[in-house]
């Protein structure tokens, strides 16, 4: 009770100084004889309970009552007359007064009503704190309901992405609903640099991503903050550091964030490592497929001279048939080894033809 703040408004110093001895082991107590000392301290401080006159003397403690009423503050008043009438308490039930001591009173009651509604009123307090609290908390389970499933909807959004600036894109566009201003660095065979809405990064903000993308996954200085992974570092220009909370969920929301950026360039390194690949299976094929027609067509001819020759040749060389017989069985021996030679040639290039299929379905997907 040691919190609760009573003031006693009566003109009797007799009586105030009383009420201040019977009520200070309990509350702490502010006594004022007159209605302007009692207005000019109300203006800073807000009690918890006033014990009022209704008969002031430079006002009437049913009109203070009014305004303090009107002014919204949340200060209980009982009202302490000696005009104990049915008009008079109809007076005080009018101006909100929640309860009516008639003098003279035993201190026995002034004390059990002064009791019931100090604990009234922090009871009230109490609740009106657990409400913010529940206000306040219900508010931090919306804005943190309302983050998650924007980084929930990036990653999905990532799956779509098949290139560095797309990517970039939409890792602006999820800062952008964190309210978090950021520039970003992509690590591959060269270095990329992105801003917002495609602007363009200062020399300084380069530098600093540069010096600190080996600086451990989360790396704080001043109201700035430095994500790293091995490919992938963003910088936060704005971290909320005044709010403990949020700035600790953002925290927690960017290494994971920065997991979901490193994952999809990975990814995208790949598809476009299979993407040079398949151009070059490609242009290989084709070099081939040209070779091949090229071997054919000389072979092919050199075989029909060199056959045809040594046909013409039988009778000049004077050669029996048995003889005749011979070479042409060796020629056409060789002929068919030739074609199998020529057949490994189309085999290598089926084979060609598969690997391209197959790195051309995983460039696709």
């Amino acid at each position: 009770m040691e919190e609760i703040l009573v003031w006693v408004v009566d003109d009797d110093e007799d009586y105030c100084e009383l009420i201040q001895e019977v009520l200070d082991d309990h509350y702490q107590v502010a006594v004022f004889h007159e209605a302007s000392t009692y207005r000019e301290s109300l203006v800073d401080i807000t009690p918890d309970l006033v014990l009022m006159d209704i008969n002031l003397p430079d006002v009437s403690g049913i009109e203070l009552c009014r305004e303090l009423t009107e002014s919204g503050k949340d200060s209980a008043v009982i009202f302490v007359s000696g005009m104990n009438t049915l008009e008079e308490r109809l007076r005080a039930y009018d101006v909100s007064a929640v309860d009516f001591i008639a003098k003279p009173f035993e201190i026995k009651e002034l004390l059990a009503k002064v009791q019931a509604v100090a604990s009234y009123q922090s009871k009230k307090r109490t609740l009106v704190q657990a409400e913010s609290m529940s206000r306040n908390m219900a508010f931090q389970s919306m804005t943190e309901s309302s983050q998650y499933g924007a980084v929930l909807q990036f990653f999905r959004q990532c799956f779509l992405c098949q290139d560095y600036q797309s990517l970039a894109d939409a890792f602006f566009e999820l800062m952008q609903q964190l309210n978090l201003n950021t520039c970003l660095e992509i690590r591959d065979t060269e270095v990329h640099y992105f801003g917002p809405k495609h602007a363009e990064l200062s020399p300084i903000e380069a530098n600093i991503l540069e010096l600190l993308d080996k600086h451990g996954r989360l790396y704080d200085f001043g109201s700035r903050t430095i994500c790293n992974d091995k490919h992938v570092s963003f910088l936060i220009k704005n971290m909320p550091v005044d709010d403990e909370v949020l700035y600790g969920r953002l925290r927690d929301i960017i290494a994971v964030i920065v997991e979901g950026l490193e994952a999809r360039v990975m990814d995208i390194g790949r598809q476009q490592t299979l993407q040079h690949v398949f151009v070059e299976i490609q242009s290989l094929l084709s070099k081939i497929n040209g070779a091949i027609l090229e071997h054919d067509e000389k072979f092919s001819a050199a075989l029909t001279g060199m056959t045809t020759e040594i046909r013409s040749s039988f009778h000049v060389l004077d050669m029996t048939e048995e003889q005749e017989h011979y070479f042409a069985s060796l020629l056409e021996r060789n002929l068919k080894e030739a074609n199998s030679a020529g057949d490994a040639f189309y085999r290598l290039q089926g084979s060609l033809k598969t690997v391209k299929n197959v790195v051309e379905s995983s460039v696709a997907s």
